[in-house]
């Protein structure tokens, strides 16, 4: 994918992810360990995973454009890259999961996914939107001036 400003993606894709995350972990958290309880440090989990995983947005960057194949083979190693990091990090801090816990927190880091890209969609299509309707209007514009050349008086 060719971008002007790929930091500025990299960055909203951080602040989507660490959003998705806190959601993610709040609500597994309180489905299948109500009783755990975390101290402030715990706020720092969701930054800290959207730092790492938003990273990954890199194998994005291409200096041509690339075909719809190969973004669906870089989106996949993509999410494939992004769950090794979920769970190396989990595993460096000590954390094991059961098979079960495995598979919910793996479907979950998916829908994460899944959903910042799709944000992410939504906001290149809006700024796309906007662009084509300010360069119609332009377009509009010069060609009413060109049909209509301003009278000497």
């Amino acid at each position: 994918m060719k971008k002007d400003n790929p930091l500025t993606d990299i960055l909203l894709a951080f602040f989507i992810t660490t959003a998705c995350i806190t959601i993610l972990e709040g609500t597994l958290g309180v489905l299948l360990f109500p009783d755990l309880r975390f101290g402030y440090t715990a706020f720092f989990s969701p930054p800290l995973f959207a730092l790492f995983t938003s990273s990954s947005g890199l194998v994005m960057l291409s200096r041509k454009e690339l075909s719809v194949r190969q973004v669906i083979v870089r989106r996949i190693l993509q999410l494939i890259w992004i769950e090794v990091i979920v769970f190396g990090l989990n595993l460096i801090a000590g954390i094991t999961f059961e098979p079960f816990i495995i598979a919910v927190l793996s479907l979950g880091v998916a829908a994460v996914f899944v959903t910042v890209n799709l944000m992410m969609w939504l906001n290149d299509r809006r700024i796309a939107s906007n662009f084509n309707r300010k360069l119609r209007s332009m377009q509009d514009e010069a060609q009413s001036q060109q049909s209509f050349p301003p009278s000497e008086s």
